[in-house]
């Protein structure tokens, strides 16, 4: 499947909140990982298709979570960082 520029953005920044927000330290690292390689790519640092299927399964998996949690991990307006939006608390 090959990306378009929308896409791509989007998926980054998704990564981008997993990484900021994802208690698992393996997952926040992987996710923070490629969403720097594919900043990157842009500026051809990294050789990073943008054909989805021929990135590592590291990788596509990193991806495939990080819009699963695409609901949970938001950045809110005015914030600096993403967060766990399912553990804010309505104070009404």
């Amino acid at each position: 499947m090959k990306l378009n520029v929308q896409q791509l953005q989007q998926i980054m920044q998704y990564l981008r909140n997993v990484a900021e927000a994802d208690p698992n330290d393996s997952v926040s690292n992987a996710c923070a990982s490629l969403a720097y390689r594919l900043e990157a790519a842009g500026t051809s640092v990294f050789d990073m298709p943008m054909d989805y299927s021929r990135w590592s399964e590291v990788d596509q998996a990193a991806v495939r979570y990080a819009i699963g949690k695409r609901n949970t991990y938001r950045l809110l307006p005015g914030n600096k960082h993403a967060i766990n939006v399912n553990s804010l608390v309505d104070n009404d």
